[in-house]
């Protein structure tokens, strides 16, 4: 090779490289830049209802449960099992019309209990187990009923293959949403006890034993959350809390402070951040009280307290349709919306990357990771479907998560294209609601967020 193409030649090859670079630069950046986009989006005002939150009152009053995604089956141990080993399943899903739920689409907060007082001389621990194990029948303040010993060791048996045969009859489908651990004290509250069974009265480390049995006998099911009514989970790791102490300023607080906080080493965590929590209003507040002249305090603790549900203790149908009803409603569970979408090229791979950021301005998580799905349109056709890596377990409230959605690039998409969101549970059978000013999702639960027009 001569010495002055030598010299010249790192020059050359430099001039070859602009040439195929600007060459290259004319191929991909022509009507490729003019897919980037940024939108802003507003919140709506109204709240959507959604699935599992909001009020669950009590599944035998069909009426009260006509337009609440949640029902409430108080389930006593007598009901379950009157005769031994034999679960009255069949009558259960008749008296709590469980199959008109299902098809309706309901899910159900569900909470086995032993002690129920009422008016009436009854017993709600099966005749059975009564006749072989220890307890006390009562009349008092309280009402009648019967006490059981639940220190009784054949008690104690008999209720862990009650509450095993319970998760398996929970197992078969994704109906029961949530499991109240009660069974211990009257209404499933350890802490309430008959006046005569005043030396029965379990300790905490006796109802940790019935929080283990309940913790055993669920934990293989994913599709269920357990709640505890103890002030410190014991023995059901990672389960919610509930009380019946809505309305009661002092009982609520109390709850704050013992049953919804978590001393981790120097760190304090709130227990919704992780696990769901519930409860009934109180029986020892009316109703009216609680939705009109005491509303603000309603509001105040329900807000505080991150609930996704209320009940049994609920209002009925023709409360429900009050403004101070609504007003709570909206301050529990979820509530998500598209707060911002931006549309990038990656180059390297040719494909149009669309950043969706999603808040989360309601009081809890959605502590079921459904997933979230985008999809492509080209006029009327869908031409991508992908599911986007967003865990709606971890968008607490007043936070957000922005993920990637991606689409090959293809000149037809300069000539127009649209996106839609969806948020289904696992078999399509529901989707969530976003809280999408003006936009509102179609049959199928997609919201159409985004339109690109073809520029003249």
């Amino acid at each position: 090779m001569k010495p002055f193409i030598r010299k010249k030649l790192p020059f050359i090859l430099i001039a070859v490289q602009v040439v195929l670079i600007a060459g290259l630069l004319l191929y991909i950046v022509p009507g490729r830049y003019r897919l980037y986009d940024i939108v802003l989006y507003d919140a709506s005002e109204s709240v959507p209802e959604n699935p599992l939150m909001g009020y669950a009152p009590r599944a035998e009053e069909e009426e009260n449960c006509r337009d609440t995604d949640l029902v409430f089956i108080l389930l006593p141990f007598s009901e379950w099992e009157p005769q031994k080993g034999i679960y009255d399943k069949e009558g259960v899903e008749t008296k709590y019309h469980i199959e008109e739920y299902k098809k309706s689409g309901k899910h159900a907060v569900l909470r086995f209990v032993c002690d129920i007082p009422s008016k009436k001389e009854h017993r709600d621990v099966p005749d059975w187990l009564c006749e072989i194990s220890r307890g006390v029948d009562y009349n008092d303040a309280s009402g009648k009923g019967y006490a059981p010993d639940y220190a009784d060791e054949t008690f104690m048996a008999a209720h862990r293959d009650a509450i095993e045969a319970l998760a398996s009859w929970c197992r078969k489908d994704d109906f029961v949403s949530y499991v109240e651990i009660g069974s211990v004290g009257q209404n499933g509250v350890r802490t309430q006890t008959a006046q005569a069974a005043a030396d029965l009265a379990p300790s905490q480390a006796l109802f940790a034993q019935y929080e283990a049995q309940y913790a055993e006998a669920f934990s293989d099911d994913e599709d269920l959350r357990l709640l505890t009514c103890a002030d410190e989970n014991s023995g059901a790791e990672g389960a919610g809390s509930w009380k019946d102490v809505l309305g009661d300023a002092q009982a609520t607080g109390q709850w704050q402070i013992q049953g919804l906080t978590r001393e981790t080493g120097d760190e304090q965590t709130f227990l919704w951040t992780k696990a769901p929590v519930g409860g009934g209003m109180a029986e020892t507040v009316p109703m009216d009280q609680l939705l009109l002249d005491n509303l603000s305090d309603t509001l105040s603790q329900t807000r505080s307290c991150h609930l996704t549900f209320i009940g049994p203790g609920c209002p009925d149908l023709e409360q429900q349709q009050t403004n101070g009803s609504e007003m709570i409603r909206r301050e529990m569970g979820y509530c998500l919306y598209l707060s911002r979408l931006q549309t990038t090229m990656d180059f390297l791979k040719d494909d149009l990357q669309l950043h969706f950021t999603f808040n989360n301005i309601g009081a809890a998580p959605m502590y079921w990771d459904w997933p979230v799905n985008m999809y492509i349109y080209k006029k009327k056709e869908c031409i991508r479907v992908q599911t986007l890596d967003l865990k709606l377990s971890e968008l607490l409230p007043g936070q957000e998560i922005t993920v990637t959605g991606t689409v090959p690039y293809s000149k037809d998409l300069l000539r127009g294209y649209s996106v839609g969101l969806s948020i289904d549970s696992p078999d399509g059978t529901q989707h969530i609601t976003l809280a999408q000013k003006g936009v509102l999702p179609n049959g199928e639960g997609i919201h159409k967020v985004y339109r690109f027009k073809k520029s003249r």
